[in-house]
């Protein structure tokens, strides 16, 4: 029995973006994965700013822009009680076994990795997609979690074939300009 693939893409979603339909149509098309869940964070570890309150309204950011019946946006980690990228990773690859799970991420996200929790053990637990961000292509390259795990990186062709972790990709598209900071500031 084939597995399914699925990509996972956590973030604030503070609001959801064309940038973010943008970047999760072309990896669904060239991963060919069967969906790919938006994780609407209920609290970034690395943010201050309480962001449980706001959680019904950033879902429904995703809802509003989503137009691919293979994106799924949920609150993922509120439902199964984890608010870290590992353990919420961890946690799925055992309820869910015949899944082959992709964490997606932008290259501002690898460029700051080294701050997360459990940072290196993520690349033990499923393969890492790193999209192209303005501004944070050779930050990210040169980032310390790039560097740890350089010789592990192979082409976003060969991510999906490779069954030994770790393993990692940077897709190189033409970076989207929209960001939720951008726009926060535009609304504001």
């Amino acid at each position: 029995m084939n597995k399914a693939n699925i990509g996972l893409l956590g973030g604030s979603f503070d609001p959801a973006h064309n940038g973010h339909l943008y970047i999760s149509n072309k990896i669904i098309n060239l991963l060919g994965l069967n969906q790919l869940w938006w994780l609407v964070t209920s609290q970034n570890p690395l943010k201050k700013k309480n962001q449980l309150f706001n959680i019904n309204k950033r879902l429904s950011s995703t809802y509003s822009i989503n137009n691919n019946y293979k994106i799924k946006p949920q609150t993922l980690e509120l439902t199964i009680g984890t608010n870290f990228t590992y353990d919420t990773i961890k946690k799925l690859n055992i309820i869910m076994p015949r899944v082959n799970f992709y964490w997606i991420m932008g290259a501002d996200n690898l460029y700051t990795m080294h701050n997360w929790y459990n940072w290196k053990k993520i690349f033990y637990i499923c393969p890492i997609i790193i999209v192209n961000r303005e501004g944070y292509l050779y930050k990210s390259l040169y980032s310390k979690a790039s560097k740890y795990f350089w010789d592990k990186k192979v082409n976003i062709k060969q991510i999906r074939y490779r069954k030994k972790l770790p393993v990692w990709s940077f897709l190189h598209i033409k970076p989207n300009t929209n960001s939720s900071t951008n726009l926060r500031k535009n609304i504001g």
